[in-house]
């Protein structure tokens, strides 16, 4: 894509006879898997998708295949388009025509779509809806399908397990200690994540649901196999398929108040301030930001879903979960197993120097737990000497030079997005910042960087 007003446009469609022809400025892909797919003229995503929830023994609403054909498009576009190719080589320009059940009412949703998914992913996106050709996946009949349905008998909300630790945390809180809850664990594995996960899924005492899934994409073949790696888009399809989840639950127990998505995310990473003014954009990630979840949960009830977004951790920074989390002996087994690394799926290794890994690091110095995962940099003496891996350390420790004496924290913090009106709402949102800041300096202190 070249120049500020090149836009690439991307054609979805499960019938690929329905595509038009690949271009500079034209991209198809293929969704699902109900037709034959040719690499040689489509790219393709979630080929596994509708199997997964046919697998689920119940049928779901056709407001929820939407979401997720439209959730599907999103993720695939974000992919498939390399922000190295964008003008600024960061913020593209995407049309997305995704053909759906329900078209009239998503055009009339086009716009705040579009408004929501620039503030997540700092693009800019345009969306055309058709009415679709596809049928509604039937539930398959079996035994395995049978028993699917069964466990999701008695169950009340969806909890997203990502593998990280703060799902760990909410998992282990939520199934290990007193909650109200009983959840759906909705789980996405990349490659190398799936065993991760189900470790720590050993780890929990009550019972809860499983549904796991893979959006999966892969290029048309002639662009081999370059693709775009920050995955800023990847939290609205995570959130499309819990929105699906709830649709599976609400008909498996015949419970139409059943609404709570539970989406555990330490405080600190959710407002995720910019550490420096270069990094407002790029680098500050909003994937759970509560302005972002508002707006979506409100996009979502016009849409016709009338769900809840609720996250326990809101004001609690990442050590202060670890130290609090209802089961010290499970949370103590499931850090070594969880993944927190924003370059995990490079490597599949944790790299230790980047902001995640910094904060991640931090929270179990907090928490005075001895074991921890492996790092490519364990030692963060060397990082800071080396060009390739300091950048992360150097805007972490320059942030906490910056900030140490400033009263303007809530300045800061809304340089990542609007905050709730609510003074005391903002208050607590500032605190959890300076704490969370105040952990990485005094892991930092100890490591003495």
């Amino acid at each position: 894509m070249n120049g500020s007003l090149s836009m690439i446009n991307f054609y979805f469609n499960n019938d690929p006879s329905l595509l038009p022809a690949y271009s500079e400025n034209c991209h198809p892909v293929q969704l699902f898997n109900t037709h034959p797919h040719d690499n040689t003229k489509h790219s393709r995503a979630s080929g596994s998708l509708l199997k997964r929830v046919r697998e689920l023994g119940i049928s779901v609403d056709a407001d929820a295949i939407d979401l997720i054909t439209i959730a599907s498009a999103v993720t695939a576009a974000d992919t498939f388009e390399r922000r190295d190719d964008a003008a600024d080589a960061w913020s593209r320009v995407m049309h997305l025509h995704i053909p759906v059940i329900a078209e009239n009412l998503w055009n009339m949703l086009s716009d705040r779509l579009s408004s929501i998914l620039n503030f997540l992913t700092g693009d800019q996106w345009k969306f055309t809806f058709t009415k679709t050709s596809l049928q509604m996946p039937k539930p398959i009949v079996s035994n395995k399908s049978k028993a699917r349905l069964d466990s999701l008998r008695g169950l009340n909300s969806v909890c997203l397990f990502s593998g990280g630790l703060d799902s760990a945390v909410g998992a282990i809180d939520t199934l290990n200690g007193k909650s109200k809850y009983k959840p759906l664990l909705l789980s996405h594995a990349y490659r190398g994540d799936g065993v991760k996960q189900e470790n720590i899924k050993k780890l929990l005492k009550s019972h809860y649901g499983e549904l796991s899934y893979s959006i999966s994409p892969s290029l048309i073949s002639r662009l081999k196999g370059k693709t775009d790696v920050t995955m800023r888009g990847r939290s609205f399809n995570f959130l499309a398929m819990a929105v699906l989840g709830i649709s599976a639950l609400r008909n498996a127990n015949n419970d139409s108040s059943i609404s709570t998505i539970i989406v555990p995310e330490n405080g600190y990473i959710s407002i995720n301030p910019p550490l420096t003014r270069r990094r407002i954009g790029s680098h500050s990630t909003r994937t759970t930001h509560p302005y972002f979840l508002s707006r979506l949960e409100e996009l979502l009830k016009d849409a016709g879903f009338r769900v809840k977004f609720v996250n326990p951790y809101q004001f609690k920074t990442k050590g202060e979960m670890l130290a609090k989390c209802v089961d010290q002996a499970a949370i103590v087994k499931a850090v070594p197993l969880s993944v927190s690394c924003s370059h995990w799926h490079r490597k599949h290794m944790q790299c230790g120097h980047c902001v995640p890994c910094l904060i991640r690091r931090s929270s179990v110095h907090h928490a005075r737990f001895t074991e921890d995962a492996p790092y490519a940099s364990q030692n963060l003496k060397f990082v800071h000497k080396e060009k390739e891996t300091r950048d992360d350390l150097h805007a972490v420790q320059t942030a906490i030079i910056r900030l140490k004496d400033t009263k303007d924290y809530k300045g800061w913090i809304r340089q990542s997005g609007s905050l709730p009106d609510d003074d005391v709402t903002r208050k607590k949102l500032e605190s959890t910042i300076k704490r969370g800041l105040k952990e990485v300096e005094t892991f930092l202190k100890a490591e003495r960087v």
